[in-house]
């Protein structure tokens, strides 16, 4: 994509009428680089690691609360709506209670947080506690999504997690204990030397914790990242049918115990309503912070993640300004839609990327992709838009993005 900067100015033209906006919330921080997130791959630690009293977390906080209070009222005067809201990152309970509090206030001087249908928290078990939680679920949150990974101590140790399987346990019980109902929890299967009978044993320890929704991923070696590195060194091979079967495994687990599978990796009730805006473009949404990208009246806005200190310096501008209509957007779209039950609406599409449905899949790349998932699974296109009829949607994408070449 072609890279340009704007200024305080969002790209608004005319006014709107009650029209639902994501508000995501991206904090940088963690409490360690684990060794499979291609997150923090372009995060240096020292920023990653950023103490709560250091001068640069404390500027780059107060750089994010200015580029709330920069791009609110244009957001407000073009009649966009608060209706969702994510905070994550990074890992968003590393913040201290103060920190936490002052960043929600600013959100909530500039945004009516009453209109909110889910207000969404990510954190990493080691990173809470009962007293934290409570201060969230006062402000605001009902939803807390718990990186848990695994709850197989080895696991941890080796995939670079800094939180034990107690603490994992604890910090869900201690979620319902401070009046979250709403609670979800990541997994990963499928790692290379991962067997069935350990996805089994870390899926039905899951299922003995007060949880209604559940992310479960197929471990992804990508490039830059420590496992992957240690991959390459040790010769073991990656597999894809072993990736395929160790999801299989899991969802037929969660599916069983009364957790639908209502989009790839997604398992459980209510639906996530911030993973239905970015996979279904259900509504535009706004990024503040370094990492986060925006879909604002479709144009596709991004500040680049391990670029802090040029974010603090100027928190009104974007790295990226594009229209979200062009094609190394739509082969990102399309892709993600295709893994929820409903697949893409054409007129949504439209409504979002400024370009209709017809015409994006008429691009080279994104129609090769549509090409090779028919030959793996049953593509349905219509004039109402394109979904895969297929039950294993995870199957015929994994499939679809390895013969792409697309699998780092």
């Amino acid at each position: 994509m072609t890279a340009e900067t704007t200024t305080s100015a969002l790209p608004l033209t005319a006014r709107r009428t009650d029209e639902p906006l994501l508000l995501y919330v991206n904090v940088p921080f963690c409490n360690s680089k684990c060794h499979f997130c291609d997150w923090v791959v372009d995060v240096p630690v020292s920023d990653l690691r950023l103490a709560p009293e250091s001068s640069p977390r404390a500027g780059y906080l107060a750089a994010m609360r200015a580029q709330i209070r920069a791009h609110a009222p244009a957001l407000r005067a073009a009649g966009y709506r608060g209706e969702v809201m994510y905070w994550g990152g990074g890992t968003a309970t590393v913040l201290t209670e103060r920190e936490i509090e002052e960043t929600y206030a600013c959100l909530a001087a500039e945004f009516d947080l009453s209109t909110l249908r889910e207000a969404t928290i990510e954190g990493s078990p080691e990173s809470v506690d009962l007293a934290k939680l409570k201060l969230l679920r006062g402000l605001g949150f009902d939803r807390v999504s718990l990186g848990v990974q695994s709850f197989d101590e080895t696991r941890l140790r080796r995939i670079g997690r800094a939180h034990s399987v107690g603490q994992a346990v604890s910090s869900v019980e201690a979620a319902r204990e401070a009046g979250f109902g709403n609670v979800n929890i990541d997994l990963i299967v499928g790692f290379p030397d991962q067997s069935l009978r350990e996805v089994e044993e870390t899926v039905r320890r899951a299922l003995d914790l007060p949880v209604n929704h559940f992310s479960v991923y197929a471990y992804r070696a990508t490039e830059g990242t420590v496992m992957r590195r240690q991959i390459e060194r040790s010769g073991t091979p990656i597999v894809l049918e072993h990736q395929l079967r160790s999801y299989r495994l899991a969802a037929g687990l969660l599916t069983a115990a009364g957790h639908p599978e209502y989009a790839v990796s997604y398992f459980g009730a209510p639906r996530c309503l911030a993973d239905e805006a970015y996979y279904r473009l259900s509504m535009d949404w706004i990024g503040f912070g370094t990492g986060a990208n925006s879909l604002i009246n479709q144009r596709y806005l991004l500040n680049h993640r391990g670029r802090m200190r040029d974010f603090t310096s100027r928190p009104a501008e974007f790295d990226v300004n594009v229209p979200a209509g062009a094609g190394a957007l739509t082969v990102q779209w399309l892709p993600r839609a295709l893994g929820t039950a409903e697949g893409i609406d054409a007129a949504t599409f439209q409504r979002r990327t400024g370009v209709s449905l017809r015409a994006a899949c008429e691009e080279p790349e994104l129609n090769a992709f549509l090409t090779r998932a028919g030959e793996f699974g049953d593509l349905v296109v219509d004039r109402d838009g394109i979904r895969l009829a297929d039950d294993d949607r995870s199957d015929v994408l994994s499939r679809t993005f390895a013969a792409m070449g697309w699998v780092s």
